[in-house]
């Protein structure tokens, strides 16, 4: 998964047209001729990294030469400066903090507006949500070396998923597998709908293989709010992080919430 900046050809309103275009020479490097493509399109790509904060932090240097740009994790526009500053909201893509699974070996980020639980789920690493929004998360942990050698993740992301539908109420799978690939780690992501008491549900649920354990990633939330959820839930499962050596490891303990 990929965190990609598109340039928009957009300037920000009152913004001088000469110090915006003078911007993209002086701030950026771009030549005459890269500057004269960029104006004649309305869909650039720019930049194009695996680490949000680095994607934002260049949103926001477009922004300060004085351009609207739009933020898209894979091809999922996340954040758009037109878009948000038009409707009130902020002009850079929310704040997130990074959050560890307790032997910090998984980390991932969430919204500030979101806090740490203890309540949805004992057995899990990770737990947290916005009560004000109905949005939730958690992560559950399984140790390889208590499974067949042999088992891949789409079998053990197979047979979570009938295990999970056996659970709930009129479960139903709407979408998935689809397979979530990144330079250092492959996931697979189910959707799913269930009735909890007399609310319709519906989930993501997110597998990744660590060297040592499966993880899996609960989000849920309301069905007639799950649209809205979406974005907020890939930006979350787009930051999720397996630590891949007992080094990392040891440079991870002992924090618990870094903003990014």
């Amino acid at each position: 998964m990929s965190y990609i900046v598109v340039f928009t050809g957009e300037i920000r309103a009152h913004f001088e047209r000469r110090r915006a275009i003078a911007a993209l020479g002086s701030e950026f490097g771009f030549s005459f001729t890269q500057i004269k493509a960029l104006m004649a399109s309305s869909h650039s790509q720019l930049k194009k990294t695996g680490d949000r904060a680095e994607a934002c932090r260049f949103i926001q240097m477009l922004w300060m030469g004085g351009w609207h740009s739009r933020l898209y994790l894979d091809s999922e526009l996340i954040h758009c400066t037109r878009e948000s500053v038009e409707s009130g909201g902020a002009e850079f893509p929310v704040v997130l903090d990074k959050l560890h699974s307790r032997d910090s070996r998984l980390s991932l980020c969430a919204p500030r507006s979101w806090a740490l639980c203890d309540y949805l789920n004992s057995n899990a690493e990770i737990q947290a949500g916005n009560t004000d929004l109905n949005r939730y998360l958690i992560v559950l942990a399984q140790e390889r070396s208590e499974l067949p050698p042999s088992l891949t993740l789409t079998d053990y992301a197979h047979a979570q998923m009938q295990q999970c539908l056996s659970k709930v109420t009129s479960g139903r799978v709407v979408n998935g597998p689809e397979a979530l690939r990144r330079e250092w780690q492959a996931g697979l992501l189910y959707e799913m709908r269930a009735d909890v008491g007399d609310e319709s549900v519906q989930y993501m649920v997110v597998f990744f293989q660590g060297e040592e354990r499966f993880y899996t990633l609960f989000l849920w939330t309301a069905l007639q709010s799950y649209v809205e959820a979406k974005i907020e839930f890939i930006q979350i499962v787009g930051s999720c992080r397996i630590v891949l050596s007992e080094e990392d490891t040891a440079e991870n303990k002992g924090s618990a919430v870094i903003a990014v």
